[in-house]
């Protein structure tokens, strides 16, 4: 394995973590800001995070191969 692989595998799981603040009210702390005045429950985010995590993996993974292609 060479340093290459090291820095785009690190990128990779950055975007997959970074992506994971939708899924719950204490995931950032905008989220937990806005919770309460707009009444929102638990269960709404991950209701409407979840499809928006898909959407940030299959846009950014795919950004990441060409930027930083891995050959």
């Amino acid at each position: 394995m060479d340093a290459k692989f090291h820095v785009v595998f690190s990128l990779h799981r950055g975007a997959g973590g970074a992506g994971c603040d939708f899924l719950t009210p204490i995931g950032h702390q905008c989220n937990t800001l806005v919770m309460g005045p707009g009444g929102y429950r638990f269960s709404d985010y991950p209701r409407l995070g979840l499809p928006l995590s898909f959407l940030v993996v299959i846009v950014a993974v795919p950004m990441l191969m060409i930027v930083w292609p891995m050959t």
